[in-house]
């Protein structure tokens, strides 16, 4: 048997195996999403800088107050739509990192459920096993006390 199937088998380390799995999955998962978080963000302002550089350089070989203006309204226009775009991605970031951190914890919290009830089924099973001892011994002991009785 090799320790791997020991650590396995020894009473008591199947919790702790799947507390400490558990928590490297919630941590996996949380390190992920605050990539993406972050990977976001850098996308946000290296995109930002890009747009307001091209605007200011735009603006400097403007000829008019007319060109100046439009250039303006134009810029204003792509960051509103930048801004809803990476809204939107943000939201979505933010609604799937509680739902990936409390999967782990609601796999773990199943399976502990699953073998709360199989150790309490066992307990049940085995509390009317030994209800079923005792009756059966007294009946034996109430016909051998009858038998006396009637001697």
């Amino acid at each position: 048997m090799t320790q791997t199937d020991q650590k396995a088998t020894a009473p008591g380390d199947e919790g702790s195996a799947s507390t400490v799995e558990g928590a490297l999955n919630t941590f996996n998962a949380t390190s992920k999403n605050i990539q993406a978080i972050a990977s976001e963000i850098f996308d946000i302002s290296k995109q930002s800088f890009e747009h307001a550089t091209q605007t200011l350089e735009k603006l400097r070989n403007a000829r008019g107050m007319d060109e100046v203006v439009a250039i303006q309204t134009t810029f204003v226009k792509e960051a509103f739509e930048h801004a809803v775009k990476h809204v939107q991605k943000f939201n979505e970031l933010l609604t799937a990192f509680p739902a990936e951190m409390t999967k782990t914890y609601q796999d773990a919290w199943l399976k502990s459920v699953d073998s709360t009830v199989k150790a309490t089924e066992t307990a049940s099973q085995t509390a009317v096993e030994n209800v079923d001892r005792p009756s059966e011994t007294a009946r034996k002991a109430s016909k051998v006390f009858d038998r006396r009785e009637s001697a």
